[in-house]
This record gives structure tokens, C-alpha cells and sequence, in this order.
């Protein structure tokens, strides 16, 4: 019982803090109430989660329990030895168990190596009045087994009894850091590997080559690091904010060879493989900046400091090639693992295709276009790198021109490029920005760091499912999935752990068992057991799935919104009074009113959260798309356009709806006939996430849904759609026209660009 009374209080003193970086954060420190204690209780007595994450494949309590008085004798043998010292630091460090090396006589855990195991990953672990015994395959599974029975460790002198077997749902589970936007020092990467390794990680994609700095020593190319390091600006706020500011500070970093191997081994040792990335043919400026003669102008041009794509990348020419070529040979002598990531992403063709040099390549290549240029380009990259026993791996772009012969594939834009990819018989990694992404906001919530855009909750992490739309056939080919972590707008270290957790562990869940515990029950048992020990571990986390989710319907008078509780126990409040549920009445003139929600465990508040809806004459009023927004921007069904919420800029996904098409067209139904003089809908331009405003727009209006009316046909100038006269009509049809393809030159150029809009407004 005493175990369980600390268990409660390192849970609800700990378990909700907030960066102390982000600015617009009001963290007020818990305070523990009896009756929140015995409520805790109650939860923990009842729910009996377990506490090793991810959950493993099988698991059986038994009868009898291990007492081992704050001592562990760990059986030695060459594995045990290889990471000693490191399983004695996680025992020490988590609970102050001291883990000592033994012979097997004396041994209260035993080891048995057995190569005929099933999964190569997988393992047994069980725990009776005589001992612990493990059973693997080899180092990795080794160490899966360590972090679990680190994890089952919760009074530091007593285990209870329990079986184990486990195995991964996926061989590929990645975490990738961008340190190219921003640096972190080798101490920061280690903070990270260490937690991703008690998750049960096996991948840390290292990015270490961008527009924005080279950070990686390459001895045969000093100006790399000596130039290609360092940057004189720094973008202020979001690219899309206008006009743009800079921070004009040099800013930058770079890891030296000797650093990056004792990170592999650092990494190896906890059960990790380091897989670095060096961009080509795109995102090439910091090596433009300190070898312009690599390029197609040939122009000296800085290290930038905003983000985005640009047109300057490698030539395809030999000596641009053979450059990377030695570029490459000193990575493979840094990182043992097998695959090297080329990225292959974002290479616009402006200058390709006006390139004497590059055209000279093709000709005498026989190559037709630009595209096959880029496959000729990356299939040269991965025979330098086969014939040293390496293989490649880049984002889906690969696939424009024909794929490599022997490439792996990261897929990125969607889960298409990868199913493609397994259909061609390649191997894959699924990592779709709608899933995977984690520097998207997580929350709706106003006081959120500042964050690239998009909107990726918890919840929606728990959903991914790297196989799904593929065929049985094909399945075999997906390696498994990887959380990306871009770092334009996160500087700091604990700006990115703020990012990453705990939507990491939802992550390692999925890809581990394939997220087979529900939801709810997956939240309670982060709650009692996971957060408390990133607290203890110095780690920011996001609290932020336990804000309500809005569930929206429309009511008689305007629309009501149902709270959600993420768990049972919390509670919510407005003005001191509980509440399930908000109605906003619909007015004749557009009122925006300001709420918040507090988020209670009995009288104990965990959060508040902000919100702001707009009351209109349509608020709560159907919306028939003949255009349908793209799935991974389209909320609340029909009432995506009526449901209250305007979005803002800096743009979150969860308040505007998104169409991946250059023609939208939808009808309001007012239900009856109604008369008002203003209609007006926001738009969004964002040229750097491939967002732009449209270019014209049309408006009609009729009264029996058969005839209509053009009331408006206008160029779009500014983000607003607007109409002002005296109308009267029962449904309002929206045609809104956006550019065919991304121009040249662009971020995106020669896709479709998203258009993005907002509530329509209708008022008297």
C-alpha cells in the first residue's frame, strides 16, 4: 500500500508540467489533496495497467514473488559484459537497484541464449521466488529484455511473479532528428537516445546535412564545417508571417568524426543503429555555400537562415558526383550500419533544366527528362555505395524517374509512394506526415509552442498503422515506421522533448504491438507509470492529451459542442461549474467569445484550456462538398464550416479544412430562406507548406437548390473572401479556383497546391 501511496503522489505531483521555454505558459505547481489521493487510489487498485512500455506481446501474472533486497546479480556472459555497464546506470538511476556482474551459480538472473527464437528481437522473461530467468536471440533482444524488467521494477526490493513473452510487431522502429535547423550537442542527443531506447527503438535517423548547415566533419573538405557549419541569420517566427524578420546572430555547430563514432557506440550499446542522412541532389545550400563550384550557377551564395526549398542544388555533373562520392566514403568509415539515407527529397529542376552540364549528362546518358536525371543521379550514389556492401534509403521523391535497383524507401508524403514502393518489390519505411510528423501541433490549445502547422494528437499517433491499404502480398516489404522530427522551430532541446513526448510512446506502442491496448486504458497507464518517470528523468512533456475533445452537433438554436474526457476521473469545469457540454447560439452579427475549460481530477486543476468560437447567422448549418477535403484536414463532417472555430495564423490543422485540389466547390443549406448582406470565408497562404491563397472565387445563391444566382465573380486579393449586398436565398454555393500546379521555383513545384480555408461567415 505504502508503494502504492508514492506511486500516486509521483504521478499527480509530477506527471503535467509544461516547457519553461514556451512562452504564454501559466504552470502552477501541484499540490497533492487527500481526496485526490484516495480517488488515485481507487484508479490504481482497479485498472491494474502495466507498467512496461511498450506493452509487451504476452503477458501472465503467477503466483510467488522474487525478493532481492535492492540487489540484482546479472548472470555474465559476453553479451551481459558488452552492456553492464550501462544496464547497471539504468537500474541505479531508475530505482536504486544495484545490478551486479555473476557467475551463473550465484545468479539472480539467469541468461539463456537461444538462437532458435522466433523473432530475432524477441524474448522470455520470467519471475518466480527463485530467480529471473531471460531467454534471447541475441544482444538486441538482450536489451528489450533489460528495459522490461527495469520497467516491471516498482518497489526496489520485490517482483511479483509473472511470465513474459515478447517479440515487435515491426523490425524498423525509428526516431529522426533534424540538426540541421537546429544544432544539439552530442550531451542532448544522448538525453533522447536514452529515452527512445526504453522504448524499445532501434533506429535513430540522424539528419545531419540541410540548407541550413552542414554538421558533420568530412576531413577531405573542410569548408563543410569551416563554412557550410555556420549561418549569419535566423528566421524570427513563422515562415509565413509577413514581413519576415531575422535574428542576425551567427548561428551553427557541427559534430567531428571522433564525436559521431562515440554516438554510435553510445547508441549500439543501448540496442540502437545510427543511420545518417546526407541530403542530395536538393536541400544542398550549406555545401553551395562552401563549394559553389558543386552547383549549376555556380554562384556563392550564404548559408540561409529561413526554411523552405530553393532552387539551388547539386549539379549532376562527375565532379559534383565524385564530391559526394568522397563525401560518402568517410560516413560508411564513421557508421557501420548497413543503410545510408540520401534523402532524395525537395530537388527542384529550375536550374537542371537550364543547365549546359546537366543537359550534357543526359545526353550522354540518354536520359529524357529532369526526373530520370535525379534517378540517374541517386542509382549512381547507390552503386558507389553496393559495391562497399552499403545500401540506400530515401524519401519517396526516389521513385519520381524509376527507383534504384537495390533502394529502400522512407514515404513521407502519404503512405502512397511507399505502397508503391512494396508493390515494385522494395523495402519501405512508413513515416506519413498525417501520422508521423511530430513537429506538428498536438494540441488546439492558444498557448501551444510555436509550430510549423498541421495537427497531430496523441490519439491520432495511437491510430497509425504502417500496412494499412497494402496487400497481404506486399506486407512482407514494409520494414515498419519512424517518428520525424523537423527542427525549424524548435531551438531548444527541451522544445523538441516537448514535441516528442509522450507521442513518442504511442509511436513505440504502435510499432511495437500494433496499439492493441485501448486508447483510454493506453492513457491511464501512461498517466500512473510513464510520465512520473520522465519527470524523474529532467524530461518536458506535453500534458496536452488531457485536454477535452469537442465533439460538434447542431442544435436548435446554433451548435453545441459534447466535451470528451480523455480518462474517467477528470472532470470539467466553466465559472466553477462543472459542464459536459458548450452551446453557442447563432447571431445576426458575428460575436467571437472567449471560454475556458478547467481539467480537474477532483479539486485539483491539470489544466485550462482556452477557446474561442465565432457566433454567426450559419453557425450549426450543414454543408453539402462536392469537393471533399483531403483527410487529413477535415474535421467535425459537415459542420467544418460552420462550427465556430476561425482559424488562426500561424495555421493549426484541426481549424481549417484542406483540399488537395486546384477546384472546391460546396453549398450551405440554411435550412430556410434567410436574409443577410455579408458572406465571408478566410483563406490561407503559406507558400512554404505548399498552401496557397486562391486566385478567384464565385459565389451564388438560390432559394430551391436548382437554380442559382451568381452574386459574386472575383480575382481573390488579400486572404478574404468577401461579399457585401442584400441577399436572400436558402442555399449559398462556393466555387473557389487555386493555380493547376505549383509554379517553378516554388516550394512544391509541379503539384497541387492546397488550398486551406475557414468558417463561412453569413450575418445581416
Amino acid at each position: 500500500m505504502k508503494q502504492v501511496i508514492k506511486q500516486a503522489i509521483r504521478t499527480f505531483a509530477f506527471c503535467y508540467p509544461l516547457p519553461e521555454t514556451a512562452p504564454d505558459f501559466n504552470f502552477k505547481h501541484m499540490k497533492i489533496s487527500l481526496s485526490i489521493l484516495l480517488s488515485f487510489l481507487t484508479i490504481t487498485l482497479s485498472a491494474q495497467h502495466s507498467p512496461v512500455f511498450p506493452e509487451p506481446a504476452h503477458v501472465e501474472h503467477t503466483t510467488g514473488k522474487l525478493v532481492f533486497n535492492g540487489e540484482l546479480k546479472l548472470e555474465s556472459n559476453r553479451d551481459s559484459e558488452k552492456g553492464y555497464a550501462y544496464f547497471h546506470e539504468l537500474f541505479e538511476r531508475d530505482h536504486g537497484v544495484h545490478l551486479l556482474l555473476s557467475d551463473s551459480k550465484d545468479a539472480s538472473v539467469h541468461l539463456q541464449l537461444i538462437h532458435t527464437l522466433v523473432y530475432t528481437e524477441g524474448y522470455q522473461l520470467d519471475v518466480s521466488e527463485k530467480g529471473i530467468t531471460i531467454q534471447y536471440s541475441n544482444y538486441q533482444s538482450l536489451c528489450n529484455a533489460m528495459q522490461t524488467l527495469n520497467q516491471l521494477i516498482q518497489d526496489p526490493n520485490v517482483l511479483e511473479g509473472i511470465h513474459i513473452s515478447d517479440e515487435p510487431a515491426f523490425g524498423y522502429r525509428g526516431f529522426h532528428l533534424d540538426c540541421s535547423r537546429h544544432f544539439f550537442t552530442i550531451a542532448e542527443i544522448e538525453s533522447l537516445i536514452d529515452q527512445i531506447a526504453k522504448l524499445k527503438y532501434n533506429r535513430f535517423h540522424w539528419h545531419l546535412t540541410d540548407d541550413q548547415g552542414w554538421r558533420i566533419e568530412i576531413k577531405k573538405y573542410p569548408k563543410l564545417t569551416s563554412v557550410g557549419a555556420w549561418r549569419d541569420s535566423t528566421l524570427m517566427g513563422h515562415f509565413s508571417k509577413q514581413p519576415i524578420e531575422y535574428e542576425h546572430q551567427k548561428y551553427g555547430g557541427f559534430y567531428t568524426q571522433e564525436e559521431a563514432r562515440k554516438l554510435v557506440e553510445y547508441a549500439r550499446i543501448r540496442g540502437i543503429e545510427i543511420i545518417p542522412e546526407i541530403e542530395m541532389p536538393g536541400h544542398a545550400r550549406a555545401a553551395l555555400a562552401a563549394y559553389p563550384e558543386l552547383s549549376c550557377t555556380e554562384q556563392q551564395l550564404p548559408v540561409v537562415g529561413t526554411w523552405g526549398v530553393f532552387d539551388d542544388v547539386f549539379c549532376s555533373q562527375e565532379k559534383t558526383r565524385t564530391f559526394l562520392k568522397d563525401v560518402l566514403d568517410e560516413i560508411i568509415e564513421i557508421f557501420p550500419y548497413p543503410v545510408i539515407h540520401i534523402g532524395g527529397d525537395e530537388s527542384p529542376k529550375v536550374n537542371w533544366e537550364k543547365c549546359p552540364k546537366c543537359k550534357m549528362v543526359m545526353e550522354v546518358n540518354h536520359l529524357h527528362n529532369t526526373h530520370e536525371l535525379q534517378s540517374f543521379f541517386i542509382t549512381d550514389m547507390e552503386k558507389h555505395l553496393n559495391a562497399k556492401g552499403r545500401t540506400i534509403i530515401g524519401w519517396d521523391e526516389i521513385l519520381e524517374g524509376g527507383l534504384a535497383p537495390n533502394a529502400q524507401v522512407m514515404s513521407w508524403q502519404g503512405m502512397e509512394g511507399g505502397i508503391a514502393a512494396a508493390k515494385l518489390k522494395h523495402q519501405v519505411v512508413m513515416t506519413p506526415t498525417s501520422y508521423c510528423y511530430f513537429d506538428y501541433y498536438q494540441s488546439g490549445h492558444p498557448s501551444e509552442p510555436l509550430a510549423i502547422g498541421g495537427y497531430l494528437p496523441l490519439e491520432k499517433v495511437y491510430q497509425f498503422d504502417p500496412t494499412k491499404g497494402i496487400d497481404d502480398p506486399y506486407k512482407r516489404y514494409i520494414l515498419g515506421g519512424q517518428a520525424n522530427m523537423w527542427t525549424e522551430y524548435l531551438s531548444t532541446i527541451h522544445a523538441v522533448e516537448y514535441q516528442a513526448f509522450p507521442r513518442l510512446l504511442a509511436m513505440a506502442e504502435v510499432l511495437w504491438n500494433r496499439s492493441k491496448v485501448p486508447y483510454h486504458s493506453f492513457v491511464e497507464s501512461l498517466s500512473e507509470y510513464y510520465l512520473p518517470q520522465l519527470k524523474k528523468d529532467g524530461i518536458h512533456f506535453s500534458t496536452s492529451f488531457l485536454d477535452p475533445t469537442l465533439q460538434y452537433k447542431n442544435s436548435e438554436n446554433g451548435i453545441t459542442y459534447d466535451l470528451l474526457k480523455p480518462i474517467n476521473e477528470v472532470s470539467f469545469y466553466r465559472n466553477n461549474e462543472a459542464v459536459n457540454s458548450i452551446n453557442i447560439k447563432r447571431s445576426e452579427k458575428p460575436v467571437t467569445q472567449a471560454l475556458e475549460i478547467h481539467s480537474k481530477i477532483g479539486n485539483q486543476e491539470l489544466r485550462t484550456c482556452s477557446y474561442r468560437f465565432t457566433s454567426h447567422l450559419a453557425l450549426g448549418k450543414a454543408v453539402t462538398f462536392d469537393t471533399k477535403p483531403h483527410e487529413k484536414y477535415n474535421h467535425n463532417g459537415n459542420l467544418g464550416l460552420t462550427d465556430g472555430v476561425v482559424g488562426g495564423k500561424p495555421w493549426k490543422g484541426n481549424e481549417w479544412l484542406g483540399f488537395n485540389e486546384d477546384t472546391i466547390q460546396f453549398t450551405l443549406d440554411m435550412e430556410t430562406l434567410a436574409k443577410f448582406s455579408s458572406i465571408q470565408i478566410e483563406t490561407l497562404n503559406d507558400p512554404g507548406s505548399w498552401i496557397y491563397r486562391p486566385e478567384h472565387f464565385q459565389i451564388q445563391i438560390s432559394s430551391d437548390g436548382k437554380k442559382f444566382k451568381t452574386v459574386a465573380k472575383a480575382k481573390l486579393n488579400g486572404d478574404l473572401i468577401r461579399v457585401q449586398k442584400k441577399m436572400k436565398a436558402r442555399y449559398v454555393k462556393v466555387t473557389i479556383f487555386n493555380k493547376e500546379l505549383i509554379p517553378p521555383g516554388q516550394t512544391g513545384a509541379g503539384f497541387t497546391p492546397w488550398t486551406f480555408i475557414n468558417e463561412i461567415i453569413l450575418s445581416k
